[in-house]
């Protein structure tokens, strides 16, 4: 479950990364506009982007590229990240037995007391 965990908070981190993003954006550009998957993967690598949709059309089906990769390419990051990031958290949280719940370091074990004097 601490898989779970750490990418839950990797997504809401990139959620935030997408915020900022978003932000400078609308404050250099002057119009407000959420980044898409396929807008940030094209920053990241325009050629691979490229290389994947023509595999894809090649191999599988354009058809598939057209109604399942091509919508999934637009939608936009900061939702996506956010609500995938808060379901990994809350998969990650779900157990079998009563945790102290900390908000930084997640769950951890009741501590063990020490026997005090001699028994």
């Amino acid at each position: 479950m601490v898989v779970f965990r750490v990418l839950g908070w990797l997504l809401l981190a990139m959620a935030v990364a997408a915020v900022v993003h978003d932000g400078l954006a609308w404050w250099a550009e002057g119009s407000f506009h959420l980044l898409r998957f396929g807008d940030l993967w094209s920053q990241l690598d325009a050629r691979s982007l490229a290389q994947f949709q023509g595999a894809a059309q090649r191999h599988l089906s354009a058809v598939l590229w057209t109604w399942i990769a091509w919508p999934l390419l637009r939608v936009p990051v900061l939702p996506a990240f956010l609500v995938v990031g808060l379901i990994c958290l809350w998969l990650g949280e779900r157990g079998g037995r009563p945790r102290e719940h900390a908000f930084f370091i997640g769950s951890r074990p009741p501590r063990r007391r020490r026997s005090r004097g001699l028994s």
